[in-house]
């Protein structure tokens, strides 16, 4: 048996282990039920440094992040009254807060979780594999896509427990259902009731980069995000933020 930590610091270091499981559980859900929102009050650090990089970028500093999520927040607004105009005597007389992600799912199951706690307890990195899918609105209508990726995300902790400071949400897959992932995705005509549904987008990354192109028949070989290994310090390790790179070896 490892003899570094007492009883009690293995305690604390498991109770770290299930509140950060938990804080990835939570925010699988509120995607799940549309409640984009408040994942950054809810989960994240307001630190400056702060920083979330998608595919096409980075959103950088709390502002930027906050950002991203009352985009898509906004978006789910806009499509639910889409929907709603088109199915008034189903819909008409709901309320705002009841219609809020009608038609919509964006399923991101969180598994094969690794996960480690600094040696000193103030920051942890965790990663964890996405295998969803999720229905959008689009000017074609509702539409199915496949997600697979990942969440890379270091944590530090706050006064009110552990927050995320660092995150790469990252397309491996993403394609409509029923394409092939080597081959050209799947196109869907128009239709005249949905004709706005593009309207409202999702906030574009601040810093724009291509942090990962998600796969095809093209595709260079492109390695996984780099697993946690146990550390002492977050100086000590790499970092999912703008200052470390994704695939550092």
């Amino acid at each position: 048996m490892n003899d570094r930590y007492s009883a009690d610091d293995r305690l604390n270091r498991w109770e770290d282990l299930r509140a950060i499981k938990n804080l990835m559980g939570r925010l699988s859900h509120d995607y799940c039920v549309k409640c984009e929102g408040g994942i950054f009050e809810k989960y994240w650090s307001q630190r400056g440094d702060s920083c979330l990089g998608t595919n096409e970028g980075w959103y950088d500093g709390p502002g930027a992040v906050r950002g991203y999520y009352d985009s898509i927040d906004a978006m789910t607004e806009f499509h639910s009254e889409i929907i709603a105009s088109i199915f008034p005597d189903v819909l008409g007389g709901k309320s705002k807060g009841s219609l809020h992600g009608v038609g919509m799912l964006d399923y991101k199951p969180v598994d094969t979780p690794v996960v480690e706690i600094a040696g000193d307890r103030e920051t942890a990195k965790g990663i964890w594999c996405i295998r969803g899918s999720h229905a959008k609105i689009t000017p074609s209508g509702p539409v199915a896509n496949w997600e697979w990726g990942w969440f890379a995300v270091d944590f530090v902790r706050e006064e009110d427990g552990w927050r995320i400071w660092h995150m790469q949400y990252l397309d491996e897959i993403l394609r409509p259902a029923g394409s092939r992932w080597d081959g050209e995705p799947k196109t869907f005509e128009e239709l005249y009731e949905f004709a706005h549904a593009g309207d409202v987008k999702v906030m574009p990354p601040t810093r724009p980069a291509l942090l990962r192109a998600t796969y095809s028949g093209n595709r260079k070989f492109t390695p996984s995000p780099k697993v946690p290994e146990p550390y002492e310090t977050f100086a000590d390790t790499f970092s999912y933020g703008m200052e470390g790179t994704m695939n550092d070896e």
